[in-house]
C-alpha cells in the first residue's frame, strides 16, 4: 500500500508539474496564443456599451461569462475531490456557487455569507501515514484540475471561441491565484495552505491536528476521548489565523465536557479574542457558545442573556439563539421548557443536508439531552 501511494503521488506531482510547466510556457514564451486570449476578451468587452449592444445582448454575455465561471470552479472543487479520495480522504462536501453537494447524495441551495470563496471541496483526512504527501496532493489538485483543463482545451483541434476563452480565463486565474499564498477572510489559499504545510511544520501540524480530531467527532468520538497527542499538537501555537479559532474551539468542546471551566474559559476567550477571523457561521457559533456556557457551567443567566442578544436572530445555523434559551431555561429550572427547546434543535440539525454537521452537532445535542431527562422523571 505505501509503495502504491507513493509511485501514485510521484506519478500526479510529474503530471501536474508537466502542466504547469507547460501553461507557464504557453503564457511567457508564445505570446501569439495569449495575444488570441486577451484581444477577442477586449473586444468582446467593448461590445458591453450600451451604444453597440441590446439589453439582451448584455445579459446573455453576463450570463455566459457566470457559467463559464462556474464551470472552472467546479473543475477546480472537483479536482481536489477527487485526488483527496484517491490519496486517504474522506469526501464531505462540495461547493459550486449556489449549489452544495453532500454526501451520501444530497443536493441543497447554499445559503450562506461571507465565506470569501466561490467554491469548496470539504474533505476529512483518515489516514496519517504521509499526512503532509497526502494533503498537498489534494491542495495541488485544485489548481492543477484547471491548468490541466487549459491543457487539455489548448490540445483539441477546433477553432477557439469566446466561450473557451472566457474558460481558459476563469481556470488561470483560479489554478493560477490558488497557487499563491495569500488569505481572503477565513479561507487560506491552497497555496497557502501548501506553504504552511512545507515550510512551517507547527503550523502544518495544527491544521492536519484539527482535521483528524474532526472526523474522531464525526465517527462519534465523545470530546473528551478525542485523541490528546493531536489535540496538544492544535493548541501548541496560538497566532492570527482562522486555524486558531478552529484549533481552541475543539480545545473549549473538550475542557466542557470534562466539567473543567477553567480550561474550557480559557479556550473559549481565546475563539473570540480571534473571532474576527472566523468565518461569520463560526462567530455565530461563538456567542452561542459563549450563552450556554455561562448560563450552563458559570450560572450567570445575566451574562448568558447578554450573550443571547448579541447572537444574530438568522444565524446561519438557526438553533443557534435555541441553545442559548435552552441553557437558560435550565439554569432558571424549567427543565421541561429546556427540553422542548432541544427538541426544536434537534428537528433543525437533521434537516441539515451536510452529514458532517448533522452528526457532530447531534453528539453534543443528545448528550445534553440525556443530563436532563432524568430531572423530568
Amino acid at each position: 500500500m505505501e509503495g502504491r501511494l507513493r509511485s501514485n503521488l510521484i506519478a500526479l506531482g510529474i503530471a501536474y508539474g508537466l502542466a504547469i510547466a507547460f501553461t507557464a510556457t504557453i503564457i511567457f514564451w508564445h505570446p501569439p496564443f495569449v495575444m488570441s486570449i486577451v484581444m477577442p476578451m477586449g473586444r468582446a468587452i467593448d461590445r458591453l456599451l450600451p451604444n453597440e449592444w441590446s439589453t439582451t445582448g448584455h445579459i446573455l454575455f453576463i450570463a455566459q461569462c457566470f457559467v463559464l465561471l462556474f464551470a472552472a470552479i467546479a473543475v477546480h472543487e472537483v479536482g481536489h475531490a477527487l485526488i483527496g479520495v484517491l490519496v486517504g480522504f474522506r469526501f464531505n462536501s462540495l461547493r459550486i456557487g449556489p449549489v452544495q453537494f453532500d454526501r451520501p447524495f444530497r443536493i441543497s441551495r447554499y445559503r450562506g455569507k461571507g465565506t470569501g470563496s466561490g467554491g469548496w471541496a470539504s474533505l476529512l483526512l483518515l489516514k496519517q501515514d504521509y499526512a503532509i504527501l497526502r494533503t498537498v496532493a489534494m491542495l495541488l489538485a485544485g489548481p492543477g484540475a484547471n491548468l490541466v483543463s487549459i491543457w487539455l482545451l489548448f490540445l483539441l483541434p477546433y477553432a477557439k471561441g469566446s466561450s473557451s476563452l472566457w474558460f481558459i480565463y476563469w481556470s488561470l486565474l483560479l489554478g493560477g491565484g490558488n497557487l499563491l499564498p495569500f488569505r481572503s477572510r477565513a479561507v487560506i489559499s491552497d497555496g497557502g495552505r501548501i506553504l504552511m504545510l512545507l515550510r512551517n511544520r507547527a503550523r502544518g501540524e495544527r491544521w492536519l491536528a484539527m482535521l483528524k480530531l474532526v472526523e474522531e467527532l464525526r465517527t462519534g468520538v465523545p470530546y473528551e476521548k478525542l485523541t490528546p497527542a493531536f489535540l496538544a499538537k492544535a493548541v501548541a501555537i496560538e497566532d492570527d489565523s482562522p486555524d486558531t479559532v478552529g484549533a481552541f474551539g475543539l480545545a473549549y468542546g473538550v475542557a466542557f465536557w470534562q466539567g473543567k471551566n477553567d480550561e474550557a474559559a480559557q479556550a473559549l476567550e481565546t475563539c473570540l479574542r480571534h473571532s474576527n477571523l472566523a468565518s461569520p457561521a463560526t462567530r455565530q457559533a461563538l456567542m452561542s457558545d459563549a450563552s450556554v456556557f455561562q448560563a450552563r457551567r458559570r450560572k450567570r443567566i445575566d451574562l448568558a442573556e447578554q450573550w443571547l442578544a448579541d447572537t444574530p436572530e438568522k444565524a446561519e445555523y438557526p438553533w443557534m439563539r435555541l441553545r442559548g434559551q435552552a441553557a437558560i431555561l435550565e439554569t432558571k429550572g424549567d427543565t421541561s421548557g429546556a427540553l422542548k427547546k432541544l427538541d426544536e434543535i434537534e428537528d433543525m440539525i437533521l434537516a441539515v443536508p451536510n452529514q458532517a454537521v448533522r452528526e457532530i452537532s447531534l453528539l453534543g445535542l443528545r448528550r445534553w439531552k440525556s443530563e436532563l431527562q432524568p430531572l423530568t422523571t
